[in-house]
C-alpha cells in the first residue's frame, strides 16, 4: 500500500514539473513569438529549397520498367524479333551502347538476316544536351544503337526497332467494292496489333564502364567477329568435354557388359541376357551422340575461320556491311 501511494506522489511530481516547464516554454514562446515564427518559417523554407535542390541534382530512377537483356521482341511485319544482348553507358564521355541480335521468325540461331531494311528509332531523355544516336550494323545479324554525348543523369531511353521489308501476304488487293471495306478495317487492326520491338532501356539497369569509347563501325564490328570467335570456341570445349564424358559412359557400359557375361557362366537368367543388348544399344547410342558432339566441334571450327577471315577483310576496308545511319 506504502508502496502505491508512493509511486502516485511520485507521478504527480513528475506531472507537476512537466506542466511548470510545458507553462514556462508557453510563456516565453508568447513573449519572443514574432522572432519564434520568424525562424520556423526559416525552417521551413530552407527545407523546401534542399528538397528542390536535391531533385533536380540527384538522379532519380525510372518508374518505367526495363526491358530485360536476352528476351526477344516481335517487331514488322515479317516475323523477326530483335534481342538486346548488353547494354553499356560511360558517364565520363556519355557513350551509351545497346546491342541487338536479329533473328528471322524468332530463330535466336539463324546467323543470316536481311538488315538491309530493318533500322531504328529512339527517343532519349537529354537533359538540355545536344545527345546523337545511330544505328550501326555489325555483322549479318546484329547490331548496335550508340548514343554520344548522353548525360550522365538520363532517366531512360526507348528504342525501337522496324523492318521495311514488305510482306506480300498484307497487301490487299480486293475484286470488288463491297470487300474494300471489311479489307480496310482488317488491315487497320492488324496494323494496330503489330508489335514494333520496343525497347526500354534505364540508367539504373546499364552495365558501367569508364572505358567505354565512341567507336566507329569497324571497331564494333571486329569486335562483334571477335565475340562471335569466343562463343565458338566455348562451343567447341563444351562438345570436348561431353566427348570425354561420353567415352567414360561407354567404358562404364562395357565393363557392365563383362560383368553380366562373367555371371551368365553360372546361371540361365534370360533377364542378364537383356540387360546386356540393353547396354550394347546404349554404347551404340553414346557413339551417336559422339558422331553430334564432333560435328558441332567441326561447325564451330567452320565459323570460327570464317569469322576470322572477315575480321581480316575489315581490317583491311573491304566490308559489306550498311553503313552506320543516324537515328
Amino acid at each position: 500500500m506504502i508502496a502505491t501511494m508512493n509511486f502516485f506522489k511520485w507521478f504527480g511530481d513528475k506531472f507537476t514539473f512537466l506542466n511548470q516547464s510545458y507553462q514556462r516554454f508557453i510563456t516565453w514562446f508568447v513573449e519572443h513569438q514574432r522572432r519564434n515564427l520568424l525562424v520556423i518559417f526559416g525552417i521551413f523554407m530552407l527545407e523546401a529549397v534542399s528538397v528542390t535542390i536535391l531533385v533536380s541534382v540527384v538522379p532519380r530512377p525510372s518508374n518505367i520498367p526495363s526491358t530485360p537483356l536476352n528476351t526477344p521482341m516481335p517487331f514488322g511485319s515479317m516475323n523477326k524479333s530483335a534481342t538486346l544482348t548488353k547494354s553499356s553507358f560511360n558517364p565520363k564521355n556519355g557513350v551509351l551502347e545497346l546491342h541487338y541480335r536479329i533473328a528471322n521468325g524468332g530463330d535466336s540461331k539463324n546467323q543470316f538476316v536481311d538488315i538491309n531494311n530493318i533500322y531504328f528509332t529512339a527517343i532519349a531523355d537529354t537533359k538540355g544536351r545536344k545527345v546523337k544516336g545511330y544505328y550501326i550494323p555489325t555483322s549479318n545479324n546484329t547490331m548496335v544503337v550508340k548514343f554520344t554525348n548522353l548525360s550522365p543523369k538520363f532517366n531512360v531511353v526507348t528504342v525501337t526497332a522496324h523492318d521495311k521489308n514488305i510482306n506480300t501476304n498484307q497487301i490487299d488487293a480486293p475484286n470488288n467494292a463491297s470487300a474494300i471495306a471489311s479489307s480496310s478495317s482488317a488491315t487497320k487492326a492488324s496494323k494496330a496489333e503489330t508489335n514494333q520491338g520496343k525497347f526500354t532501356v534505364n540508367r539504373d539497369k546499364v552495365s558501367y564502364s569508364n572505358t567505354l569509347r565512341d567507336a566507329s563501325q569497324r571497331t564494333l564490328t571486329i569486335d562483334e567477329y571477335q565475340d562471335k570467335i569466343a562463343n565458338q570456341n566455348e562451343v567447341i570445349g563444351k562438345n570436348k568435354q561431353a566427348i570425354a564424358s561420353y567415352q567414360k559412359a561407354i567404358e562404364q557400359q562395357t565393363d557392365t557388359i563383362k560383368d553380366l557375361e562373367k555371371q551368365q557362366v553360372n546361371t540361365t537368367d534370360s533377364s542378364l541376357q537383356t540387360s546386356i543388348e540393353n547396354a550394347r544399344t546404349s554404347i551404340t547410342q553414346i557413339r551417336s551422340q559422339i558422331s553430334e558432339a564432333r560435328n558441332n566441334i567441326g561447325n564451330a571450327k567452320t565459323k570460327v575461320e570464317s569469322y576470322e577471315a572477315t575480321i581480316k577483310q575489315v581490317k583491311k576496308g573491304h566490308s559489306q556491311l550498311p553503313k552506320t545511319k543516324e537515328i
